[in-house]
């Protein structure tokens, strides 16, 4: 009750609802323009207002003939033009108008100069610090992690020591006691927080800290915590010194910029332990409660310079947030401990057009699975993904590799579940194994290829995390946290159902499916 009353009287419902009339306004306008005119007055035998009509009309056509052809020579794949060119043949003038706010699923010019300033901070210092990691180190994962290099501007590490937690209530206790450690700076991102066991010790320890001298600095996606934390958080917890900002504030004005939300999960403590993966700050990621049967999460903990990466990925939406660049090289210039233990760490973020203007977190996924000879192990909560993305697990199946999938039993969006199984048919079909996770929700967008080259992260296999979401994760090569990853995987199959190969939705729900489909790539 206390969070419905808190969400009815928010500012974010308010914004919601006012965005929900402009809509309807541009649709009724669509709809109904002739009648408005005549109840406006407009004559049909006078010449005067006959030109003025016809000029509306020649506008709306020329408004939408240019908004079609940059649709169709735009350079992205056809998934994301056809709900538009769709769009455009039914209603043109509401079309039009979405295309203007929504059409480019990137970043504003304000934020694409902080973006572009931020990462040159940390390009200024890379090649200074960082040695380039060695082919021979990389192996089979050359390809992965040279893309990754190359295509956000930062490094692969070697001599780290990783910690896999498959759950969080392995990885609470652990964050808890590094912030307590904290001497220097704490920062920390989240998508969600809610007041609640962890969210209240955590925050504690935070204003202690500050008290303490440490800088502390906390970045929140204003959309994943509408009604779960106070509005004015911030402001509290800037009273004891603490810079906390709220991520692309909601706004009454419709913007496609509401549609890149911050989903990473990012805690760095001083320059010793970087956490990064699926866990939210709150209470139903270490099973304090039940929302949706048991919930499954799991994120890694680094040590050594591959914290660096985070330092970078966490700088860059802080920026963001902020609207301020920050002098980078207190923060980078750093001698790491260096660590007696196989394997590289590849920390990475990946966001909307302009952050990078590549889908990173799909080609991740799709580089991982043509790597893969042998057995591939998925768990993600969504399955609305890319076509190139289906096709890259399709591919690894019918070439002989092991593909074993694993959704939730219990979902937190049924509908968004509805379309997931409706991929179900086509992947099997290729020999893909897809299993149903029975104890609850396994929230963990994490993937392990030939036991070899793992990713924990944020990343789902959908479009809000591949296209609009600012996301992270890490990839792991060669890692001995990775035999603890696999064994995790191995439990969860233990746990789960494995779905019939004659699996069939009902008609109603395939012809739901089919129509969703036809903006998924959008939403």
């Amino acid at each position: 009750m206390k969070k419905f009353l808190r969400n009815l009287f928010s500012g974010y419902f308010l914004v919601l609802f006012i965005l929900l009339i402009e809509v309807l306004l541009v649709i009724v306008l669509q709809l109904f323009l002739d009648d408005i005119l005549i109840a406006l007055g407009f004559d049909p035998n006078n010449l005067a207002m006959i030109l003025v009509y016809l000029a509306i009309r020649l506008v709306v056509f020329v408004i939408a003939f240019f908004i079609f052809f940059r649709i169709v020579n735009k350079p992205e794949d056809p998934e994301f033009k056809i709900p538009w060119l769709i769009g455009m043949l039914l209603l043109p003038l509401f079309t039009s108008f979405m295309y203007l706010i929504f059409g480019n699923h990137g970043l504003r010019k304000k934020d694409k100069r902080i973006v572009m300033e931020s990462k040159r901070e940390f390009k200024k210092y890379r090649k200074l610090i960082y040695e380039e990691v060695t082919e021979d180190s990389l192996g089979g994962a050359l390809r992965s992690v040279r893309y990754l290099e190359g295509v956000t501007g930062l490094s692969a590490h070697t001599k780290n020591k990783v910690k896999y937690y498959a759950t969080g209530e392995e990885f609470f206790p652990d964050m808890m006691a590094a912030l307590n450690e904290a001497k220097e700076f704490i920062f920390m991102e989240f998508f969600i927080i809610t007041e609640g066991k962890e969210w209240n010790q955590t925050k504690q320890i935070l204003i202690n800290k500050a008290k303490q001298g440490v800088e502390v600095r906390l970045v929140y996606d204003d959309m994943g915590c509408g009604g779960t934390i106070p509005a004015n958080t911030p402001k509290e917890l800037g009273k004891y010194g603490i810079k906390c900002y709220k991520f692309h504030p909601f706004r009454p004005i419709l913007s496609g910029m509401y549609n890149n939300r911050d989903h990473r999960k990012i805690v760095v403590v001083d320059h010793k332990y970087g956490f990064t993966g699926g866990c939210n700050l709150a209470d139903e990621y270490a099973n304090e409660l039940f929302r949706f049967g048991y919930w499954k999460d799991t994120m890694v903990r680094i040590e050594g310079s591959g914290i660096s990466n985070l330092i970078s990925i966490f700088l860059q939406n802080y920026d963001l947030a902020s609207g301020q660049i920050t002098e980078a090289f207190h923060y980078l210039e750093h001698k790491y401990e260096e660590y007696d233990e196989e394997g590289v760490v590849m920390c990475f973020g990946d966001g909307p057009g302009g952050i990078d203007d590549a889908l990173v977190g799909e080609q991740n996924y799709v580089h991982m699975l043509h790597y893969a000879k042998d057995k591939v192990y998925i768990s993600t909560p969504y399955l609305v993904p890319t076509y190139g993305l289906i096709d890259a697990m399709r591919s690894a199946a019918q070439r002989g590799v092991e593909v074993n999938l694993i959704l939730p039993g219990i979902p937190d969006k049924k509908l968004v579940y509805a379309v997931a199984k409706s991929n179900f048919k086509y992947l099997m079909q290729a020999g893909v194994n897809i299993y149903i996770y029975t104890p609850g929700f396994n929230h963990m967008k994490t993937m392990l290829a030939d036991g070899k080259l793992g990713f924990v992260g944020t990343i789902n296999f959908d479009f809000r995390s591949l296209v609009h979401h600012f996301e992270c994760g890490c990839l792991l090569y060669k890692n001995p946290c990775l035999k603890d990853i696999e064994a995790d995987f191995e439990h969860m199959i233990s746990q789960s159902q494995r779905v019939n190969p004659d699996f069939k939705l009902p008609l109603r729900t395939r012809c739901f499916c089919s129509v969703v489909k036809i903006i998924s790539a959008l939403l």
